[in-house]
């Protein structure tokens, strides 16, 4: 099945819901073409997985990139209603650490617009730093 992607935008939140695999080659293109006709506007960015049923090694390779490269802009990428299937697969390669994941599209988008969260473009390495003067 090829991966679809519908794009829609609320508030300052781009929400792309994919349907499919995201594999090597067509797929993963097809992704990463959308996400870049809309970086140079947007930078804020919610993937919503529910109807992807498997990612594989390249696949995750783009996420990440699509992550870093909405992170350059000041900017960042949220996953949302991950699947199984998906869900283990990022607990297994550590992503689930560089990638945030949230169950619900409308906790994606509301985790843009809380106060007090990480700054845009923060990377998330799993670990909290406290600094003191």
């Amino acid at each position: 099945m090829a991966l679809q992607v519908e794009a829609r935008h609320v508030g300052k939140v781009t929400v792309m819901k994919c349907a499919g695999r995201i594999v090597a080659g067509d797929e993963s293109e097809h992704l990463h073409e959308e996400f870049g006709k809309l970086l140079p506007e947007h930078k804020h960015f919610v993937l919503h997985l529910g109807e992807v049923n498997f990612v594989d090694s390249s696949g995750l390779g783009l996420l990440v990139r699509l992550a870093a490269s909405a992170r350059a802009v000041r900017g960042d990428l949220k996953l949302c209603n991950v699947t199984k299937e998906v869900t283990h697969t990022l607990s297994i390669t550590n992503l689930n650490r560089l990638l945030e994941v949230q169950e619900s599209e409308v906790d994606a988008v509301s985790a843009f617009y809380q106060r007090g969260g990480a700054k845009d473009g923060a990377m998330r390495s799993g670990k909290t730093v406290v600094c003191v003067e």
